[in-house]
């Protein structure tokens, strides 16, 4: 029997026809259908670990997961070509590596970084209208950063997040190293946040606030307000998921 090799995938996949990564019985999941290829191809069981779970019509330009494998099928080049032939156009995979025992996608991580993508324009896009949120109404970008910069640091983002079911007691403390607008051509503006570690829903709730912010229904000091109530009712509605995506992952054996 070959020895276990411990295989790290970076990918990337458009989120719009898929419920999200996890894997959820009856619907087309990005974990469902990469492990599905995964397995065809090397003929054995497996179980995938991801850096991060993205939501329903989520994207990423760079995920990673990572598995363990005993087939003696393993070849990087084959497999690689086999994943983005079986799962493409909407799943490509960058590159395939076996990396050392202790490796683990999730685990490994100690910074995510993504980005989400406004159109602030009269008139939606109707060839990006599935990777960026149309925002009609005029944007004050610069107090959006004003507000942005209040969330850098370590806090609880319990009224930024959805907690999950059954985990009342898990900590949603996180600390977040950029959070910023950046202004792009076309009418475009485009958030960019770096943490350790995200809660479910909480870029979107960040994007939202910014954008009350920004259309002058919150005022960016009500951060400060918002994180100390601890309570999701205090902060301004989520943006869709569809303007987000997971763009870097970031791992101290890449240093």
């Amino acid at each position: 029997m070959t020895s276990a090799q411990n295989i790290r995938i970076d990918l990337a996949y458009k989120g719009t026809h898929f419920r999200g990564f996890a894997e959820n019985s009856g619907v087309r999941t990005i974990g469902g259908e990469i492990r599905s290829a995964i397995q065809q191809v090397l003929g054995e069981p497996i179980d995938i670990a991801v850096a991060g779970r993205t939501d329903a019509g989520v994207h990423a330009s760079g995920q990673v997961i990572s598995f363990q494998t005993t087939s003696a099928r393993y070849d990087p080049d084959r497999l690689q070509n086999s994943i983005n032939r079986i799962c493409g156009p909407d799943i490509q995979v960058h590159e395939i590596r076996t990396v050392g025992a202790d490796f683990d996608a999730r685990f490994s991580a100690s910074r995510r970084r993504y980005h989400y993508n406004v159109l602030n324009s009269p008139v939606a896009d109707p060839l990006l209208s599935d990777i960026e949120w149309h925002i009609k109404e005029p944007l004050a970008v610069d107090e959006m950063n004003r507000a942005a910069q209040r969330f850098l640091g370590e806090h609880d983002f319990t009224s930024f997040c959805r907690r999950p079911k059954g985990q009342l007691e898990a900590s949603l403390v996180r600390t977040i190293h950029r959070a910023e607008w950046h202004v792009q051509r076309q009418q475009r503006i485009q958030f960019e946040i770096a943490a350790n570690a995200f809660c479910h829903q909480m870029v979107r709730s960040l994007v939202g606030f910014c954008v009350a912010v920004g259309t002058n229904k919150r005022l960016a000091q009500d951060v400060e307000t918002v994180l100390n109530a601890k309570d999701r009712s205090a902060a301004a509605p989520i943006a869709p998921p569809h303007g987000l995506t997971l763009v870097h992952v970031t791992y101290p054996q890449d240093d």
